[in-house]
């Protein structure tokens, strides 16, 4: 994975924790990732396995929010109903 491509997955696990979708990850040696879950499981993955993973959990994260279920925290957003 580029290094862009490390710091585009690193600002999708950031938004993904600060929306409170995930509880924290962190990188691990190899390209590796480590997610932890609000469960507490903590979830090993590779690079890839984590962009695929991050990809689908911020393709939900979507769609809650595009269908009003859910209302995002992103600072400067104004609530519009």
């Amino acid at each position: 994975m580029s290094a862009s491509g490390r710091e585009y997955l690193s600002a999708m696990l950031d938004l993904l924790v600060y929306e409170n979708v995930l509880v924290a990850w962190k990188p691990l040696p190899l390209n590796g990732y480590m997610i932890v879950s609000h469960e507490g499981e903590e979830i090993s993955l590779t690079a890839q396995q984590a962009d695929m993973w991050t990809r689908g959990a911020f393709a939900v994260y979507l769609a809650l929010v595009d269908q009003r279920r859910i209302s995002p925290r992103i600072p400067g957003r104004s609530s519009r109903t």
